[in-house]
């Protein structure tokens, strides 16, 4: 004991000197600096350097200056405080927070916040004060005013419940925290309420008028309907379908539906929405387990109102006639009720097949269509007769080719002399005949052709098919438009509402159609016959007398033509092309189509897609030489006509001579002749004046012409020193009349508004009028005296 006594005096006396002693080699402040970042770097220090450089700290200093600052604040402190204070990196403070936080239990680290639980502790305490005030807290508010997590907070206030906070959380909704005297007080004032309430209630208007919990309403509400405490029911979900409904407003409520549905035999949707059920279709197969209801969109009715549409239905088809299912249904069914429930009374009844529904509500017998089909026999016929005699090459399909053609060979005579004989009873009327001067007047020509409505869809009839065939053929020969079924129906049939006559005519349009198509090629096939040989031997000699006729004609006009200009003769090359041209070739071409059952009485009725037709269904020799002579009608020169007619008319059998002299003088007589007696009768000036210089062009050059009206002034032109000047002068004082009374004419129409320009020119137009009344009959006795004076010669 002693020795270790002096061991200490020594040491203490060794350590005294050692304070006073002076200091050999003292370390300067750079040097402790290296020193220390040298040991930091190899590891064997662990120090964190301070923001201002001055000094150096530990680690575990670090962490329990972060405990002293935690407590020092009450148990919650913010990282960037802790950094500002401890006076080091935020990043060594937040290393060491966290570190803290994983290992102590007790602190957590939140939204870089450290809270340990005595803070939390005394947070519960605070909330548990607030909640025996309120008897209701809400988690959402303590967030705001704590500045924390709402999950945080639900969470570590749930473990305190029952310990700090003497209160409980509600189930349905974790962000609210009550009492049990709150609970018992709402409980109350739930029950109160719901127990007066006589009639169908939202729930959620009773949150808004009363300020209840809304989750806690709905469990309590439920609870209390459940144990019988209310009586009544809730119907929908938690949301604002929800409707209380009290028990006697149920009995009420069932009492009506089954009085209504017992009286009226259906329920409408709507009017048990307005009683207070928001689901009419599960309450009405709730509450009618046992009744066979149908049901619709809007309504559904009861089986004594099927039975009753049933039974007007199967009326209606075994007498043939139709009925009005609309009167004995519900107004408010919409046009979609009332069709799926006729539908499904035509299906009980098995007539689906025997009715057909019109307008939506009116079923109406497939018999009764028939006979109203049937009142349209006479007229069909009638007009299928009419048809066929004026318009045949449009009806004739390939099929009907065929089946004629059958007919045709096994029968003993054929149907084209028939048509031959037709075509010479009109020969006489064509430009080579005595009537056929008058062709030579353009003003005539103009209204010669007419092209029917629906020709232009003809050359797709080939290629379409048969259902684009019917369409076509539908549309070249109509039968009767709705308008006209719809009358006809009023006259025949009695006590039909004229709606359900417009429904009617509508559905009939097609199967008339359809018919009429059937009755025209049954009329067509059996008006077939063959004439007698002797008779197609005659009708062929007639054909071919006219053609010739019409082609010498053609040959002389031309003649005419080259006293003109070469711009003159283009037009009149075209104007014959168009007029006699295209009758000769519409005569070839009609001869033609009577092998194929395609002719019609008047082949001037012939249009350039009608005669593209026929050509298309000739063989390849004949159908050559007619396409070129079809394309030479839009030339500009009668010369390849000429041409190509004599070719066409050899592969028809036809044998085309060239006039002698005597012929071309009785054709000029001919041709004169008919021209004088138009003459004789015309009264328009303009065509007085086309007559006269087309007359006195033949007589001064002894050739025919065939102009145009427009051509007038370039004839009176040729005639200039072929007539004598008295002559000349008179017909261009009448020319220049007669283009002023057309120009007069054209500037009334447009002048009819102002009336003093009106009046002036109504004064011009009388005076012209009055000129050309005077020197219409000497323009005419040019000619007629002329002709008085050629017969006096002869």
């Amino acid at each position: 004991m002693a020795t270790d006594w002096e061991e200490i005096r020594r040491l203490a006396a060794d350590f005294q000197r050692v304070q006073f002693a002076d200091t050999v080699q003292r370390l300067s402040e750079r040097n402790c600096i290296e020193i220390i970042a040298k040991l930091v770097q190899e590891k064997k220090l662990d120090v964190v350097h301070t923001l201002d450089g001055k000094e150096y700290i530990t680690p575990a200093q670090i962490s329990r200056e972060i405990r002293d600052e935690l407590y020092v604040h009450g148990g919650r402190i913010n990282i960037v405080d802790l950094q500002q204070i401890i006076n080091v990196d935020w990043v060594h403070v937040e290393n060491r927070a966290i570190d803290m936080a994983k290992s102590d239990k007790g602190v957590q680290l939140i939204l870089g916040q450290l809270i340990d639980d005595a803070y939390l502790n005394r947070l519960a305490e605070d909330v548990n004060d607030k909640l025996q005030e309120a008897g209701l807290i809400s988690i959402a508010e303590l967030c705001k005013n704590h500045d924390l997590p709402g999950d945080f907070l639900a969470e570590e206030l749930s473990k305190r419940l029952g310990k700090l906070i003497q209160g409980e959380m509600d189930q349905y909704n974790r962000g609210v925290i009550f009492t049990p005297a709150f609970v018992a007080r709402h409980k109350a004032r739930i029950r109160g309420l719901f127990s007066a309430i006589t009639r169908p209630t939202p729930v959620s208007s009773m949150i808004g008028a009363f300020g209840f919990q809304e989750h806690l309403l709905y469990s309590v509400l439920e609870e209390l309907v459940n144990t019988g405490r209310l009586g009544g029911s809730v119907v929908g979900s938690r949301q604002d379908k929800a409707v209380y409904i009290p028990d006697i407003y149920a009995k009420t409520q069932n009492t009506w539906v089954d009085s209504f549905l017992q009286q009226n035999g259906y329920l409408e949707f709507d009017a048990l929405v307005r009683l207070g059920i928001p689901d009419p279709t599960g309450y009405i197969k709730k509450r009618f387990k046992s009744n066979k209801l149908l049901f619709l969109r809007a309504a559904c009715v009861g089986q004594a109102l099927v039975d009753q549409v049933e039974a007007s239905v199967e009326e209606a088809v075994n007498s043939d006639t139709w009925t009005d299912i609309q009167p004995i249904l519900p107004s408010c069914l919409s046009m979609e009720d009332v069709g799926i429930l006729i539908n499904q009374a035509m299906r009980s009844t098995n007539v689906q097949s025997s009715a057909r529904v019109l307008g939506e509500t009116v079923v109406v017998s497939e018999k009764f269509i028939s006979n109203c089909l049937s009142l349209f026999d006479d007229t069909m016929q009638q007009k299928a007769q009419k048809e066929v005699k004026n318009n045949p090459v449009f009806l004739i399909t390939e099929d009907d080719m065929k089946q004629a053609s059958m007919l045709t060979e096994s029968s003993a005579t054929s149907k084209k002399d028939k048509r031959d004989a037709e075509r010479r009873k009109k020969a006489t009327e064509g430009s080579g005949s005595v009537k056929s001067g008058g062709g030579g007047n353009a003003r005539e020509i103009r209204i010669r052709k007419t092209k029917k409505k629906g020709r232009k869809d003809e050359d797709s009839d080939e290629e379409t098919g048969p259902p684009q065939q019917n369409r076509s053929k539908q549309s070249a020969a109509p039968f009767m438009a709705q308008e006209e079924i719809v009358a006809v129906l009023e006259e025949r049939v009695s006590d039909c509402p004229e709606e359900i006559l417009s429904e009617l005519a509508e559905h009939l349009v097609r199967p008339l159609a359809k018919a009429y198509q059937e009755v025209l090629r049954t009329v067509f096939l059996s008006s077939t016959s063959s004439p007698s040989r002797a008779n197609k031997k005659q009708s062929m000699k007639d054909l071919q007398e006219e053609i010739a006729s019409l082609y010498n004609n053609i040959r002389l006009f031309e003649k005419g033509n080259k006293f003109f200009s070469d711009e003159t003769q283009v037009h009149i090359a075209k104007h014959i092309l168009k007029t006699l041209c295209t009758d000769v070739t519409n005569i070839l071409v009609n001869f033609l189509a009577a092998d194929l059952m395609m002719s019609t009485e008047n082949p001037g009725t012939i249009t350039n897609e009608v005669r593209v037709k026929i050509l298309g269904k000739l063989s390849e020799e004949i159908k050559g030489p007619l396409m070129k002579l079809h394309n030479c009608l839009n030339g500009k020169t009668v010369e390849d006509f000429l041409t190509n007619i004599e070719t066409c008319a050899e592969v028809c059998g036809f044998m085309l001579k060239k006039g002698d002299k005597k012929r071309e003088r009785q054709a000029l007589f001919l041709h004169r002749q008919a021209l004088t007696e138009q003459l004789k009768e015309a009264e328009d000036p303009a065509l007085v004046l086309h007559l006269t210089s087309v007359l006195l062009f033949q007589a001064s050059t002894q050739c025919m012409l065939h102009a145009p009206g427009r051509c007038v002034p370039q004839i009176i032109g040729t005639l200039t020193g072929r007539i004598s000047t008295e002559q000349q002068q008179l017909l261009s004082a009448y020319q220049s009349l007669v283009v002023k009374q057309l120009v007069s004419q054209n500037q009334s129409r447009k002048q009819e508004a102002e009336n003093d320009k009106a009046e002036e020119q109504e004064e011009e137009i009388h005076n012209v009028r009055t000129q050309l009344a005077v020197l219409t009959p000497q323009v005419k006795d040019l000619m007629l005296s002329h002709r008085k004076t050629a017969v006096t010669e002869d």
